[in-house]
């Protein structure tokens, strides 16, 4: 963290699906120094992550309404500035200094955006709002001569979506290119304006730069894609709005939004199959059909995610197209692993029991045309090595497998392996070539690696004891993707309302009250399976979803429950449940 160890202002605003909470907070606790915490607050049905690093003693959001008026702020300011500001509106009758913090909610929910203008003779800071009204994200700064009351923004790596903090090293995490904000300016819905609210032509901004130049080559590659495709039914309905699609700033957002609202269903599944089909056939200029190959991706993720569509994506290795995958349904973290293997990038999935993760990863090999070899932790060092036995013969092992033939060598629960026997791996890795018992080998071009864990590699926690501390080196080693349970999966996986809603629900409680207890999306599998054959509610709930839970952990997660049908049948079966311990 740069700048704001010792202040602890730091802060990071986000509207968007590319990230999750679990994503940022993760890497905010990252940095974290010593003596602060992270704390989120999110709006999840409006992909809205707010983030900041505060002292443990401090609540960033103390206000009694704040739930209610719709905003949600983090800001930066000067402490002794922001009480001259405060007086001149006692009417909002702050009269605890360490409330201050609560005036621009309530100044924003009475002023909307000349909240700043308000503000700005009378306090030097930055702040990013989430409006519920308009479900914008509004993002200002006044003089900004302080560092920590700068603010910054950019757009994330593959979904281009706006991000915002006062520290610029905290969005290059996220982002590619990073913007500081001019004083006295801010930015609403990706627009800049003056505190008069007069627009702001952004024509050096370098990201704007760089979005004309891909709409540059977009225009190209789709006027060449136009006469490539021979269906006339699928040309003509194209051709219905195509002025007004070469006419938009955003090729991205008017394609998709063409797609997933203009056409009908049968046309929209025809577009997608033949999208990639026609780049695959026509010459285009490298630039241009990366771009349109980029674009098109990214259009038949967001419209898989709005119809529950299976999903294909283009494989390379060692830089040379192997193919494409089958239509199929991936977790939401695939593509990102399936473009860091590629890279042939040491990789540590971090998350919780039960999330997809052997499964991720063998879609992953079967993706590359590699066989996966599995390890269910490195207990000593032999179990990767191998060893000459009594009579003189070499057993081999999974890693040497592959370390020699080439494939996906898959350490499955890392955090619970011996952490010196993980010396082999780093020494594997650094080195190229590995000395086994019987001989010395040069590592596979083909050989891949992917660990898992449930644990960041620091140690045992209060969900998972028994896990163990890893070498700093190893850490080091691997490029970490936190693994989450992927809801969007899980409703293409286990099409059944009553039982999402359920299981989801439960499971926001179980966090939410930190109760020790795992709701997976294998369990979530289990319980599907057992509702579509008609096993009856209560042994469901006993045998898949309560399972160690004592009465009063169970009545404690019935009761922070939210966002459910009070009729939901497994609801109603859970609040009858009596436990027999």
């Amino acid at each position: 963290m740069s700048n704001y160890e010792k202040s602890g202002r730091t802060f990071i605003a986000y509207q968007g699906r590319e990230y999750s909470n679990h994503d940022i907070v993760a890497r905010l606790n990252r940095d974290c120094p010593g003596g602060y915490t992270v704390k989120s607050n999110t709006k999840r049905d409006d992909g809205v992550v707010f983030a900041k690093i505060v002292c443990d003693n401090y609540l960033e959001d103390r206000d009694p309404n704040h739930s209610q008026v719709g905003v949600m702020t983090v800001n930066g300011y000067d402490q002794d500035e922001i009480g001259n500001a405060v007086r001149d509106y006692s009417t909002y009758n702050i009269d605890d200094s360490d409330k201050y913090h609560v005036l621009v909610n309530r100044l924003y929910r009475d002023s909307g955006e000349s909240v700043f203008r308000k503000l700005e003779s009378r306090m030097n800071f930055c702040s990013v709002i989430w409006d519920g009204r308009t479900k914008d994200l509004i993002a200002g700064v006044t003089n900004g001569r302080k560092s920590y009351t700068k603010l910054y923004y950019g757009y994330t790596n593959n979904n281009e979506e706006l991000m915002f903090s006062n520290d610029a090293e905290v969005l290059r995490d996220f982002c590619s290119e990073v913007i500081e904000m001019e004083a006295n300016t801010y930015m609403k819905n990706g627009e800049l304006f003056t505190l008069d609210g007069e627009p702001i032509k952004k024509g050096n901004d370098p990201l704007i730069k760089k979005t004309r130049q891909n709409a540059d080559f977009l225009l190209d590659g789709l006027n060449a894609l136009l006469v490539s495709i021979t269906k006339e039914s699928v040309k003509a309905k194209i051709e219905e709005n195509l002025d007004e699609y070469l006419a938009s700033d955003d090729p991205k957002k008017k394609l998709t939004d063409y797609i997933t609202k203009e056409l009908d269903d049968i046309t929209k599944k025809e577009v997608l199959e033949l999208i990639n089909r026609v780049i695959d056939d026509y010459r285009l200029e490298e630039n241009v059909e990366q771009t349109l190959r980029d674009l098109f991706d990214n259009v038949l993720e967001e419209y898989s995610k709005t119809v529950n569509v299976p999903v294909s994506y283009n494989v390379y290795l060692n830089g040379n197209q192997v193919g494409q995958t089958n239509g199929g349904f991936y977790h939401e973290k695939y593509p990102q692993i399936l473009r860091q293997i590629q890279l042939d990038e040491p990789i540590m999935l971090i998350g919780p029991a039960g999330s997809g993760k052997n499964v991720a990863v063998s879609q992953v090999a079967d993706s590359l045309g590699l066989k996966m070899y599995y390890t269910n932790n490195a207990s000593n060092e032999f179990k990767l090595t191998g060893f000459i036995d009594a009579g003189g013969n070499y057993r081999d092992t999974e890693f040497y497998k592959a370390f020699k033939n080439g494939g996906v060598f898959f350490l499955d629960e890392i955090d619970n392996s011996d952490p010196s026997a993980l010396i082999v791996i780093n020494s594997a890795l650094a080195n190229g070539y590995m000395a086994f018992p019987h001989e010395t080998i040069d590592r596979h071009p083909d050989f891949r690696i992917i660990a898992a864990a449930n644990t960041w590699g620091k140690g045992a926690d209060l969900q998972y004891v028994g896990r163990n501390a890893l070498d700093a080196a190893t850490l080091d080693r691997f490029d970490n993707i936190f693994f989450d349970y992927d809801r969007h999966l899980e409703e293409c996986l286990y099409p059944n309302e009553d039982v999402l809603k359920f299981m989801w629900s439960f499971r926001d409680a179980v966090l939410k009250t930190k109760i020790p207890h795992v709701v997976s999306t294998r369990g979530i599998g289990k319980v599907y399976k057992k509702e579509i054959n008609g096993i009856p509610v209560e042994d469901i709930l006993t045998s898949n979803v309560i399972k160690n839970l004592g009465q009063d952990d169970v009545n404690t997660i019935v009761g922070n429950m939210r966002d459910i049908n009070t009729s939901n049948k497994y609801l109603e079966g859970v609040k009858q449940l009596t436990l027999r311990r």
